[in-house]
């Protein structure tokens, strides 16, 4: 994002109807969240899926949220069941570059309710809030190879494989054109 140094610049910001949809409601974390966010994050199951992989101490939560509350290219999501806002786990926009409408999505966590659709439904609220909301063009995501489930719902949104094949973690890309049709979960 552009600016002058010194000025203080605020996240984006999504209109919240873009945030919902039948499946799954996007809110913004709040420090009310970090807890629950910080235990999903520790957990064995997920955390050897993010690149570094060490348990996260309340004291180191505390210093990323200071620091995320500052970038302006980073808005993170707790991701809800719609049936019954249930918070299920997170969802990340960030490294958001406006002027080249070029961001990241990522730091997918479903930590309650697997295997029900509600990481593709996650992932494609993200990228279609990204898209809509921000005026994203290109959405770039980066997957570790053994990560079958995230590979399967980023292909299933549209995501395709770029650069090396070998190249570890997978780096995938996505334009609003590779989109499914949004009846599609």
């Amino acid at each position: 994002m552009s600016g002058d140094a010194g000025e203080s610049m605020a996240k984006p910001v999504i209109p919240s109807e873009l945030l919902v949809d039948d499946a799954v409601h996007l809110t913004p974390i709040g420090a009310d969240d970090l807890e629950m966010m910080r235990a999903w994050r520790n957990r064995d199951d997920i955390r050897i899926w993010f690149n570094d992989g060490r348990l996260i101490e309340a004291a180191q939560q505390q210093a990323w949220y200071r620091a995320y509350i500052d970038n302006p290219s980073d808005v993170m999501f707790i991701v809800r069941r719609a049936a019954d806002e249930l918070p299920v786990g997170t969802i990340a926009i960030y490294q958001i570059d406006l002027d080249a409408k070029r961001a990241a999505v990522g730091r997918l966590i479903i930590a309650e309710g697997r295997g029900g659709g509600l990481g593709y439904a996650a992932l494609l609220r993200a990228c279609l809030a990204a898209f809509e909301g921000l005026g994203i063009e290109t959405l770039e995501s980066e997957v570790k190879s053994g990560n079958d489930a995230a590979l399967r719902i980023n292909r299933a949104v549209g995501f395709r494989s770029c650069g090396d094949a070998a190249e570890e973690p997978i780096r995938m890309q996505l334009r609003l054109e590779f989109v499914l049709p949004r009846n599609r979960v």
